[in-house]
């Protein structure tokens, strides 16, 4: 693949972003900043990864990644390719390639026109006023923890320098050993590393995590890392919430748990979210019981040969809405005491018409 970095009139200047400092700095590692450095460098030039890797000594396998990094960091965009500064950097572009036109008279000139961009000019009182009031604001709100859009794991060998360091760290490893009755490998270790810098769960958070996991007989790291994801990007970072997730978590599966059941499902793996839902819908919201569970999921197996949880629902949908709880008072409902009176007035529990419409779309 080839790389090259379009930095308009910056190609003649190696400037680094201050964002890179100011938010990425403390969640990256050598390997992540010597690419952005060699890349910064080598602006308006083309070049592949074994380039990359020859300057910097760096594994081929990892560019991709680094790159991936500063790009999901907001400090790069890609385009087939081409790396470009992402949208926030769009005025310093412009305000750069001023600076160029500029420079061609001096390079005093040229130090001078670098004034405005690294220092603001002063805000009015006004401003000054308003800005002092929004700080105020932000100071009040709890603080989020940041969670980039696509976390990546740290490398073995900050990993490694962090576990010389970091007491936390080096409790969370061994605590997590023990939990899983194994060694960790280097990158396990980075996952936990990656869950609690990068992610921000704090220490009894992770462990709780891990004892989930092994509570459901997914005592891995792999899942470990997809749940812990999951539970950065919902905020779970205090021990009452986590226990409130685990809780529900549980709940859900219980749900599902019945519903395979009536079913007649056996080995269904992990379900969807969709499928946590339906369950959650039916047994928990609408007080489905296995019976009338069955009673819905044979119907649709009847109708479309297969089992379609949108279309069965559509069926439990219409029973909740006419109040039928039970098969006796679904036969009751469709078949009624007085048959003259129900061929006249009697409505299907389910259309069949209307659900072929929601059959549309599969779970």
């Amino acid at each position: 693949m080839s790389i090259k970095l379009d930095l308009g009139a910056w190609n003649s200047i190696f400037a680094v972003p201050s964002k890179v400092v100011d938010e990425g700095l403390k969640f990256s590692d050598g390997v992540k900043l010597k690419i952005l450095l060699f890349v910064l460098r080598n602006s308006g030039s083309e070049f592949d990864e074994n380039k990359i890797s020859d300057v910097t000594g760096v594994n081929v396998t990892d560019i991709p990644e680094a790159l991936d990094y500063w790009v999901s960091m907001g400090i790069l965009k890609c385009d087939d390719g081409t790396y470009f500064p992402s949208s926030d950097s769009n005025q310093a572009v412009n305000n750069a390639n001023n600076i160029k036109v500029q420079s061609e008279n001096s390079y005093k000139e040229e130090s001078e026109s670098l004034l405005p961009v690294i220092k603001p000019e002063k805000q009015t009182n006004l401003n000054t006023a308003n800005t002092s009031q929004e700080t105020k604001e932000q100071e009040a709100e709890p603080k989020k923890h940041f969670t980039v859009a696509k976390p990546q794991k740290p490398d073995y060998v900050f990993t490694s320098q962090r576990l010389a360091v970091d007491e936390e760290l080096k409790i969370l490893v061994e605590e997590a050993q023990m939990a899983l009755g194994k060694t960790l490998s280097n990158s396990d270790c980075s996952t936990l590393l990656m869950l609690k810098d990068t992610c921000g769960l704090p220490l009894d958070v992770i462990l709780m995590l891990i004892q989930y996991c092994i509570s459901i007989d997914k005592g891995n790291m792999r899942t470990v890392e997809k749940i812990g994801i999951a539970w950065a990007d919902d905020g779970i970072y205090s021990v009452e919430a986590a226990d409130n997730k685990i809780r529900l978590a549980k709940q859900l599966n219980k749900y599902f748990s019945i519903v395979s059941s009536a079913f007649g499902l056996q080995n269904v793996g992990s379900p969807t979210k969709k499928q946590l839902e339906y369950s959650q819908r039916w047994i928990g919201d609408w007080k489905f019981s296995p019976e009338m569970l069955r009673e819905a999921y044979e119907r649709c197996v009847d109708s479309k040969g297969t089992m379609k949880f949108n279309y069965i629902d559509g069926i439990l949908k219409r029973w909740h809405g006419s109040n039928i709880k039970s098969p006796s008072e679904l036969k009751q409902f469709e078949s009624g005491s007085n048959k003259a009176t129900t061929k006249s007035t009697r409505k299907a529990s389910y259309d069949i018409d209307e659900l072929e419409k929601i059959n549309i779309l599969d779970d």
